[in-house]
């Protein structure tokens, strides 16, 4: 394996993508797709490097986050090598691929889970009428979503259900872990970030609560529609993302920007969610935390009220009067360092 030659000026992300129906592992340098085995290869004979780490084929992005510390000396090594080689016209290489000639896959096929903060930005908590986010004496909320039909790629479609009329957005940053974590303390949980990527929490509103009944918040209804998981393009390694608690994060619906907010809104930190969570799973590598999202979804559009008052954005919401996803609409998430996901919605 190269020896770490980490060059923080050379800028890289990763992405799991399919082209003519094979699937890839790729790395983003200077706006090319390059394959990783076939990459790596690649540049050990142009370079003349020799060493006991025969690139394979065939990676998935599990296999490059179970080994993280040892594919990111990897990545270092090679990024200033394909920045030259980019800029000298050398885009034709069988391996290198333009963005705009695969489709996207989620990043991760498949993690171990994707656990989801609910309630975790103060000024969503707002806008919905929910009680005031109390830290002291009280720990956060997660919920689960599925995998392989809820996850879905960039330029993927969100299909609504028959079982909701009023499906909203909720833009978020998601966290990819990349090493084993049990009972990690806050000051460490960094340590066990991979990177960052970009995720939508797409939500059946009128899912979300049963009157009467056993129970009264049904988030697997909820949350747990097939398509209600967008997410990706790119992790982008922690190391390129400047600081987590504050990164503006703004998602665009046709083309109107409806939620515009930051990281700093957070009830609970990336670090702090990461810490709990550990402290009841073990988190393995290419685990996903959505950290949660902040104001301007759909269903409190044309609506303020305060805290303890969330009838009032139902009766808003099943009055008609909320701005909720239609066939037909664009799904822009943009988090800064972080990047941009896009989805269509159809029936």
């Amino acid at each position: 394996m190269p020896k770490n030659s980490q060059n923080p000026g050379f800028h890289y992300r990763l992405a799991s993508f399919s082209y003519r129906g094979y699937d890839h592992v790729g790395i983003e340098i200077a706006g090319s797709l390059i394959e990783l085995g076939a990459g790596y290869e690649y540049y050990k004979e142009s370079a003349g490097k020799r060493d006991f780490f025969k690139a394979k084929h065939h990676y998935t992005m599990l296999d490059v986050l179970e080994e993280w510390d040892l594919f990111t000396e990897v990545f270092s090594e090679i990024t200033p090598f394909y920045h030259q080689a980019i800029g000298e016209d050398k885009k034709d290489l069988p391996f290198v691929y333009q963005p705009a000639e695969v489709k996207f896959q989620p990043p991760v096929i498949y993690p171990n889970r994707v656990l989801n903060a609910g309630s975790n930005y103060y000024d969503h908590a707002l806008e919905m009428g929910a009680e005031e986010p109390i830290k002291e004496g009280y720990e956060p909320y997660f919920f689960y979503k599925g995998l392989r039909h809820n996850l879905i790629g960039h330029g993927d479609a969100i299909h609504l259900t028959p079982r909701s009329k009023y499906v909203d957005w909720e833009a978020e940053l998601a966290v990819v872990i990349g090493k084993y974590a049990k009972n990690v303390t806050a000051d460490q949980a960094l340590d066990y970030v991979a990177g960052y990527t970009c995720y939508n929490d797409i939500s059946a509103r009128d899912r979300m609560m049963r009157q009467n009944e056993t129970f009264l918040y049904d988030w697997f209804s909820n949350k747990g529609n097939d398509t209600f998981a967008p997410i990706g393009p790119y992790i982008v390694p922690k190391k390129f993302v400047k600081d987590p608690q504050n990164l503006s994060l703004r998602c665009y619906v046709s083309g109107e920007l409806m939620q515009d907010t930051n990281t700093n809104l957070m009830v609970w930190s990336v670090a702090e969610l990461i810490s709990t969570a550990s402290s009841v799973t073990t988190l393995s590598p290419g685990d996903i935390i959505a950290t949660g999202t902040g104001s301007g979804t759909g269903m409190a559009k044309g609506i303020k009220v305060k805290h303890g008052e969330i009838a009032k954005v139902f009766e808003h919401m099943y009055a008609g009067k909320s701005r909720l996803l239609r066939p037909g609409d664009t799904v822009r998430v943009e988090i800064e360092d972080v990047g941009s996901l896009e989805n269509t919605v159809v029936e």
